[in-house]
């Protein structure tokens, strides 16, 4: 029974509720995964208002949160709150309720839903994706990724009154490119690839008479046509320092924050390292990296060593998961995979006046950094790409273009010129 989490006005709709079972069932499961009472109250609150929906409507439990009946019941809840914050708590909490299983179990975000593609273009793209996956051994992130891109396309074509893959013309992938143009050029060339590979498919298969590949224009990119952001020594030091440990979630947020200025690890890897990449006794931090696949290995430094016992000992929540690194509110299980960890960089920038910088505000500005001031001590390229993990050197040469000092050297005196 649930009675003590079941708010008060809503305690006879509970217990009249014909899915009440399935309440208790999914409660229990958030109560073994230590939710707060209040967090529970206000799911089962939400539980009961959407059941009372379906049961108004004669309609059954749908079996997925994407299903129509579903959407329409979130969409006009969400459009009586106020908060943004408020409606995400509505999402989730339809989804645990439609999609756990018989255990109670449900997965752990429903990250970004993705669009509904018109329907003469559904199928094929399923059938793309299926390929992609099966064939490309794309990750699951990269293929969410393609698949919003090619909706947007798609609902492109529609407003263009595009009904089949076989009326797509050339100048509709150039039209649809140019509508981009106010974006990054790092963006709109993931979308010139997205079609390119899309097309390519399309025409192998049959389902595209003609290959339209070349008609997709990627925009010009120079390799080194910026320059890389970089934080000073002392502004490095000033992060670090302005964190607050003496709370258990400044603990973790000093122990990210210090393995990323260190050793300028990419989020992703600070979010996915586990437990057994930390030898103690060897004193080295070795593990896969997420990019790359490749196992990097580096020297365990004192005050990370540091950072990392205080959280393990007097921070991290009792769970297990082997995460180094999880959330601080139930269920206490690793940081999606879609968490670049902007939540714990933009808090530490603003304490320190550096909140609203024109340059980069994620934790990559702490890789930059590094690189920089590695070669500001001449250390080798091939050292430098080893600490960053690049696969090749020339990735690496990328930062020589901050070296100053370096130029400096090399630079034409204007006697050599006049002579």
């Amino acid at each position: 029974m649930l009675s003590k989490f079941i708010p008060a006005d809503r305690a006879a709709a509970y217990n009249l509720s014909p899915h009440k079972n399935r309440i208790d069932l999914i409660g229990h499961r958030l109560v073994e995964l230590r939710y707060l009472p209040v967090v529970l109250a206000q799911h089962v609150r939400e539980w009961l208002r959407f059941t009372a929906y379906l049961k108004k409507r004669g309609l059954i439990m749908p079996l997925h949160s994407r299903d129509a009946h579903a959407q329409a019941y979130i969409a006009a809840r969400v459009r009586r709150l106020q908060s943004a914050s408020r409606g995400r708590f509505v999402r989730a909490s339809i989804r645990i309720f439609v999609e756990a299983d018989e255990e109670g179990r449900f997965r752990r975000g429903a990250g970004r839903v993705p669009g509904r593609a018109p329907s003469w273009l559904a199928t094929i793209l399923d059938q793309y994706v299926s390929f992609v996956k099966t064939h490309r051994g794309l990750a699951d992130r990269t293929i969410a990724g393609r698949w919003r891109k090619l909706i947007r396309f798609g609902k492109f074509l529609d407003q263009a009154g595009v009904t089949s893959l076989k009326t797509i013309l050339p100048l509709h992938a150039q039209q649809f490119l140019v509508e981009l143009r106010a974006y990054a050029i790092g963006y709109r060339l993931t979308y010139a690839s997205t079609l390119r590979s899309f097309f390519g498919w399309a025409y192998a298969v049959g389902a595209m008479s003609v290959d339209l590949r070349p008609a997709v224009v990627s925009p010009r990119c120079f390799k080194q046509g910026g320059v890389r952001d970089v934080l000073s020594e002392n502004e490095v030091a000033r992060i670090l320092s302005a964190v607050d440990r003496s709370t258990v979630i400044g603990r973790r947020d000093y122990a990210v924050l210090i393995l990323a200025a260190r050793y300028g690890l990419r989020p992703c890897d600070i979010r996915q390292l586990q437990l057994e990449a930390i030898n103690w006794r060897d004193g080295v931090l070795s593990f896969k990296q997420a990019k790359t696949d490749r196992l990097l290995t580096l020297p365990l430094l004192p005050d990370v060593a540091a950072a990392l016992i205080a959280y393990l000992r007097e921070g991290r929540p009792v769970t297990t998961s082997r995460h180094v690194f999880v959330r601080h509110r139930a269920p206490f299980e690793p940081f999606v995979a879609a968490n670049n960890l902007s939540s714990i960089i933009r808090p530490a920038l603003e304490r320190v006046g550096l909140g609203q910088r024109s340059g980069r505000r994620g934790l990559y500005v702490f890789r930059h950094t590094l690189a920089s001031r590695m070669l500001a001590a001449r250390c080798q390229i091939k050292i430098i790409a080893d600490v960053l993990g690049h696969r090749s050197t020339e990735t690496t040469m990328e930062y020589a273009s901050i070296d100053l000092a370096a130029l400096r050297c090399v630079a034409i005196s204007e006697e050599e010129v006049r002579s």
